[in-house]
């Protein structure tokens, strides 16, 4: 599911998901596209990240640490680019992130 190199991203298209996401709903988006990541990684990439080529839950925590909250763009254009525009589109809209409901915040004795 690689995207082709000459395949162009359209970052327009970016930006409007990532404002369109619920900011309490990243932690879902990053652990629902790192698994799909890693789900579609050949073995030597995880092999280059992990030195052995079957740890696919080390390559998940490192790319869980290199995917902050301050690389949530990147997150989305990197999914642009392993898994296609149309698959990442598909997996954010499965996710139903609208109906996600904040968690609530421990309300105030006074």
């Amino acid at each position: 599911m690689i995207t082709p190199m000459n395949e162009t991203i359209d970052l327009d298209l970016i930006d409007q998901i990532v404002d369109l996401i619920p900011s309490h709903t990243w932690s879902v988006v990053r652990e629902g596209l790192i698994t799909n990541f890693v789900d579609n990684m050949p073995a030597d990439i995880v092999e280059r990240l992990t030195g052995d080529p079957m740890n696919f839950d080390r390559a998940e925590e490192i790319l869980h640490s290199f995917y902050d909250d301050d690389k949530n763009k990147d997150l989305i254009i990197d999914s642009f680019k392993i898994l296609g525009q149309e698959h990442t589109v598909y997996l954010l809209d499965s996710w139903q992130l609208d109906k996600i409901q904040k968690k609530d915040e421990v309300p105030s004795v006074l």
